[in-house]
């Protein structure tokens, strides 16, 4: 009885696995563009709800920090920050300026995160994020392809040992597509299609602060682009201090995309990645 694309040799079964683990990567990508729930666009998003759109918790606690440095509320020391006295207009920032002095970035960090809760079950409500019971369902069915083409191949590999032949390649691409397969699952844009729309409208509106933001358009410069846009300025320090391995005092490196909150993988939406 014929076994059908089993019964190929391993020259030609082995081409016919790379076709379509390319075309397994691909149908991955697409698919969350085509399930991609559509979500309710909001009328005036404020700053803290797109810092978080843009890169979740990380890129609020950036925003936060870069709004404080603006208003000279807060100073750069160094590699720590010192508060200029009690203030603050956000919840947010109040909590920052309350910390002992000096704060480092990890502390920052964490009196910020403490306010990153509420802002992202505003934007499930709001219909800008998914929740998370619709985002495990994307990462399943983004994933399903590669669940598919690894059974396929891993049928091939019983039906190959049991004939003797030899099956290293073959395990090499099993191993390959399990590889692909955890970090399709692991990478998910949260934001639905409006959330997504509304990040997009605001960039394209606010375009010239990716260029040279006024001194006191840099909170709402770098909840949309990140910490990159103070390059050059007298905040460019912060940026350095965000894209050093050491220079932040604790915390994630670097001036989050997709953290946990738009994008990629995490809690929430970020602008990790994931189509």
């Amino acid at each position: 009885m014929s076994l059908g694309p089993f019964d190929l040799t391993g020259g030609p079964f082995l081409l016919l696995y790379g076709v379509l683990l390319v075309f397994t990567i691909i149908v991955g990508i697409a698919i969350p563009r085509w399930l991609r729930p559509e979500g309710r666009v909001p009328r005036n998003p404020d700053i803290d709800h797109l810092a978080f759109l843009a890169g979740g918790a990380s890129r609020l606690a950036e925003a936060v920090t870069a709004r404080l440095l603006a208003t000279k509320q807060l100073a750069i020391d160094g590699k720590k920050f010192l508060a200029g006295g009690l203030g603050g207009t956000t919840a947010a920032e109040r909590s920052v300026l309350a910390l002992p002095q000096p704060a480092n970035w990890g502390q920052i960090a964490g009196a910020v995160k403490r306010h990153a809760d509420p802002i992202r079950e505003r934007l499930i409500a709001d219909g800008q994020l998914m929740d998370g019971w619709a985002a495990l369902q994307l990462r399943f069915w983004q994933t399903s392809p590669y669940f598919l083409l690894f059974a396929f191949g891993w049928t091939k590999l019983q039906i190959g040992e049991a004939r003797g032949k030899p099956v290293g390649f073959l395990i090499s691409l099993l191993v390959i597509t399990a590889i692909l397969a955890v970090i399709r699952f692991a990478a998910l844009d949260r934001r639905t299609r409006a959330g997504q729309e509304v990040l997009g409208e605001a960039r394209e509106r606010s375009e010239r602060l990716r260029r040279a933001p006024a001194e006191g358009e840099a909170g709402l410069a770098v909840a949309l682009f990140g910490t990159v846009v103070l390059v050059g300025s007298t905040f460019g320090d912060f940026h350095r201090m965000r894209t050093s391995n050491d220079g932040a005092g604790g915390g994630d490196s670097g001036s989050s995309g997709g953290g946990d909150g738009g994008g990629c993988g995490g809690g929430g939406c970020g602008g990790c990645g994931g189509g």
